[in-house]
């Protein structure tokens, strides 16, 4: 009988956190009005914001479980020098959640989509960081046309699970199994924004505290929605097919002969290892070759996270990067 009292009680519980949720997640979208434009795409609404006046335009694109947020300490400067469009992917952010699954071609879809909807015409300057930078390379492999420079952040290369130990393969798989089985439904009775709230989610509190005092709140917000934590495990269940996309693509089509800047972390973070910094440099030295004017960077202060640790670092290189684009642009 009080076994059955127990679960009785803990059913009740769960639901009313469940509302909760619910009740919360409509409450923050009231109070967080989307900072940009909402355009339909495919059904859905994507998210973007356009700052600055001219060409080539500044397109960028943030890490797994990252928004346009991250970019607002960039943003705004380069804006001072060229236009540039930040963006949420579909289930970050304010942008609808999308039903297709998230893998690089899906995303650079709707990317493409979004751009034309918009009347933001090509040639644009990529800029992509971390889980991003596959999808970033796989526009260019597949659009070298439209694309006049790049710049990448710290970024994922699709040989990283050949290279890193296999302690850390098999952490990075079970992270993966989390995210798709485990965190949503921990998202979908609140317990993420439990944690928000108390600022104990891990790794997160720590990239709050980079973030802009005025955007700290919805950023918080965003960590707490139930559809962010589904997004995030859309895009690490789709993680192999986007690296076997740009594998495919890398095999079949040259990289344009454009400036590209690959910007590298300098220090460990979240976690990371000075073995696996070592490994990344190397990779990011790789991507670097793919083009006759590539540079890598050593962001030496910085964490994963360069646009938010060293955000004037990132805003000279994109800077050098439009620069170089126009003088290729007039020659």
């Amino acid at each position: 009988m009080l076994w059955l009292v127990a679960l009785l009680g803990l059913s009740i519980g769960v639901v009313g956190l469940a509302v909760y949720q619910v009740l919360a997640t409509n409450r923050d979208r009231r109070t967080f009005q989307p900072p940009g434009a909402l355009i339909e795409i495919e059904g859905k609404r994507l998210h973007y914001r356009v700052m600055g006046e001219g060409h080539p335009i500044i397109v960028v694109d943030s890490g797994q479980g990252g928004t346009h947020l991250d970019w607002q300490l960039v943003q705004p400067e380069v804006a001072k020098f060229t236009r540039i469009v930040t963006y949420d992917r579909a289930g970050y952010g304010w942008s609808d959640s999308g039903t297709e699954p998230r893998t690089a071609k899906q995303i650079v879809k709707e990317l493409r989509q979004l751009l034309k909807e918009a009347g933001i015409a090509p040639p644009y300057i990529l800029v992509g960081m971390s889980l991003s930078g596959l999808f970033t390379r796989f526009f260019a492999y597949q659009y070298p046309e439209e694309v006049a420079g790049m710049v990448l952040v710290d970024v994922t290369h699709e040989r990283i699970n050949e290279r890193m130990p296999i302690a850390m393969v098999k952490l990075n798989e079970r992270f993966d199994w989390l995210a798709i089985h485990v965190l949503p439904m921990m998202a979908r009775i609140g317990l993420f924004r439990l944690l928000v709230l108390f600022d104990r989610l891990p790794l997160a509190s720590d990239l709050f505290k980079k973030l802009p005092i005025a955007i700290k709140s919805a950023a918080q917000s965003i960590y707490a929605q139930t559809q962010f934590w589904q997004t995030l495990g859309q895009e690490s269940a789709a993680f192999s097919v986007s690296i076997q996309q740009v594998e495919q693509a890398r095999s079949k089509k040259l990289f344009p002969e454009i400036p590209l800047m690959v910007l590298s972390s300098g220090k460990p973070d979240f976690g990371g290892t000075q073995e696996l910094l070592q490994i990344m440099q190397e990779l990011h030295a790789d991507l670097a070759n793919e083009s006759p004017q590539g540079v890598q960077i050593i962001a030496q202060k910085s964490g994963h996270a360069i646009q938010l640790d060293d955000p004037e670092l990132v805003i000279d290189i994109i800077r050098q990067v439009v620069e170089k684009a126009r003088c290729s642009s007039t020659a």
